[in-house]
């Protein structure tokens, strides 16, 4: 295996033959590919390989060493891994020489001049496993001072190919928790639950986050998932149960729609640890509670850095005291609102099992807190109205920000036809309390912006770390924060740009039916002058 290095300062790279991988240094990982599975490439921060998430770590003469441990999913086959190690000094006299491997397997080492930098290069990963491994990163300073590792940059990239499937369900649960080849892309279907459908898939889908740590990547057809959970009544089965139907398929059955439902509940709260192919009410009894442990600190403020650290007020009672409202026309758009609802669910630590889920805020009882998700225009517009200053301000500045659909005109339509513009990745995140005392939650999109896309874009990335406030506008790379002063009115230059933008085209076809008219009447101007004459 050659190695591939790409250095952003000088480096002096050993040339020992620990340093030096041959041909042969990955063959005991390697396997003739099984048909139908396609190895894939992941790459994780390393903070995120930590349990505190923490952005830096020092090495030095007294922390010589940092020892990161990741897991490859069960069954799946690695091909190859990769360290991208960002660092600074410590001060002008670092030094010394810094080595990574994995446990177990041979070094890369090098020795880099006291500046800030940023290397690539492949490790041996002759070592390199399905289950359990190790990143080491040692350092032999001498008498030289350390370096601040940047976990947060840093990163590692492992290429595996995935399990040909599951033989168990705390095998496939295994693999789910698993930060490399692990089943990320997964298919719902709950349209076999009757009117719990909406809270089936609530259910399922916070459950696969609380396994996996993160919210997973909901899709909307089969062929392109990885795993496929499916509900549906059964008349075979008179109790709630959980099966695994085929090596990548969960079924999830009951003779009811309340019993469907149970079973939604069982899966959001039991681990499958211990569990063979089938898991009913009478195994849950046995079974350990399903829970995460959020590395974030919860928050003592009442807003939106309140809902992203721990999910409060939503999470108190199992979210018994929960109103969760999903919206829009679209089957994009309610997976993007569930790819929230597990984010939310997911930094609480548990899943909201006792909360009411619906699609109309109205029915949603009236001492229970408001979550809404969905596009703007789907939401009952009197929430927004009576929503304080700074919620409005936000909605007014994300429309702003959404590319205006052109009004086009005879020629100048049919040109347009066929060639509509990408929604934007806008979204608006909203917390505040009625006039009744109930915290009302709006996680949102403009007319005109993506919802799926935006809901997405903040569900799987650390952008949902930023919440804070009352009101922000988040965008595909930022948040920004909307404050109590903020105002919903803007100068009035802008708001005359926004004026042209949103009727550009009628302005021009009103200034050249103007220009007509001057030229005909200026044609009978002269004509008036020459009889004149």
């Amino acid at each position: 295996m050659a190695v591939a290095i790409a250095v952003a300062m000088p480096c002096k790279f050993s040339p020992s033959a620990a340093a030096i991988p041959d041909a042969g240094a990955s063959a005991a990982s390697s396997a003739p590919a099984t048909p139908g599975r396609i190895a894939r490439s992941e790459e994780r921060t390393l903070a995120s390989l930590t349990r505190d998430n923490r952005s830096t770590h020092r090495l030095d003469a007294s922390t010589r060493e940092l020892r990161i441990p990741f897991t490859l999913a069960p069954g799946s086959v690695p091909e190859g891994v990769e360290l991208v190690l960002s660092a600074r000094p410590a001060s002008p006299r670092s030094g010394g020489r810094i080595e990574a491997m994995l446990a177990g397997s041979r070094t890369i080492a090098f020795t880099p001049q006291p500046d800030s930098f940023e290397a690539r290069f492949s490790l041996y990963s002759d070592n390199l496993r399905a289950g359990e491994n190790t990143l080491i990163v040692r350092l032999d300073a001498g008498s030289a001072d350390g370096w601040r590792i940047d976990l947060r940059a840093s990163r590692l990239r492992v290429t595996a190919l995935p399990s040909a499937g599951y033989e168990t369900l705390e095998a496939l649960e295994t693999a789910l928790s698993a930060h490399f080849a692990a089943p990320r892309r997964v298919f719902i279907q709950a349209d076999g639950s009757g009117r719990e459908q909406l809270a089936v898939e609530a259910l399922i889908a916070q459950g696969l986050a609380l396994r996996m740590g993160q919210a997973p990547v909901l899709v909307e057809r089969p062929d392109a998932a990885e795993l496929v959970v499916r509900a549906a009544m059964d008349p075979l089965s008179p109790n709630a149960s959980i099966a695994l139907a085929d090596p990548y398929t969960i079924r999830l059955a009951g003779a009811e729609t309340t019993t469907v439902a149970a079973a939604a509940r069982l899966f959001a709260a039991r681990s499958f640890a211990g569990t063979q192919t089938r898991m009913t009410p009478a195994d849950a009894l046995s079974a350990p509670r399903l829970a995460h442990t959020s590395s974030d600190s919860a928050s003592r403020v009442d807003n939106l850095q309140a809902l992203a650290e721990s999910g409060v007020p939503f999470a108190r009672e199992n979210g018994g005291r929960a109103a969760i409202v999903l919206v829009g026309a679209s089957t994009a758009e309610r997976l993007g609102a569930l790819s929230l609802l597990s984010r939310a669910s997911l930094v609480s630590g548990s899943a909201w099992l006792y909360a009411w889920y619906g699609n109309d805020a109205g029915l949603a009882p009236a001492d229970h807190d408001l979550f809404l998700m969905g596009p703007i225009g789907a939401l009952d517009p009197r929430l927004v109205s009576a929503a304080p200053a700074e919620v409005r301000a936000a909605t007014e500045a994300a429309s702003r920000r959404v590319p205006r659909e052109r009004r086009s005109y005879g020629s100048t339509a049919f040109a347009d036809e066929g060639s509509p513009v990408s929604g934007a990745v806008t979204g608006i995140a909203a917390l505040y309390r009625d006039a009744g005392g109930r915290t009302i939650v709006l996680l949102t999109a403009p007319e005109g912006a993506d919802f799926s896309r935006a809901a997405r874009r903040l569900a799987h990335s650390d952008l949902w770390r930023e919440l804070h406030g009352r009101a922000v506008l988040w965008d595909a790379g930022s948040v920004t924060g909307f404050g109590p002063t903020a105002r919903t009115d803007y100068a009035l230059n802008e708001q005359l740009m926004d004026l042209f933008r949103r009727h550009d085209r009628l302005l021009a076809l009103i200034a050249f039916a103007l220009a007509v008219l001057l030229l005909f009447a200026g044609n009978a101007v002269n004509r008036r002058s020459t009889r004149s004459v």
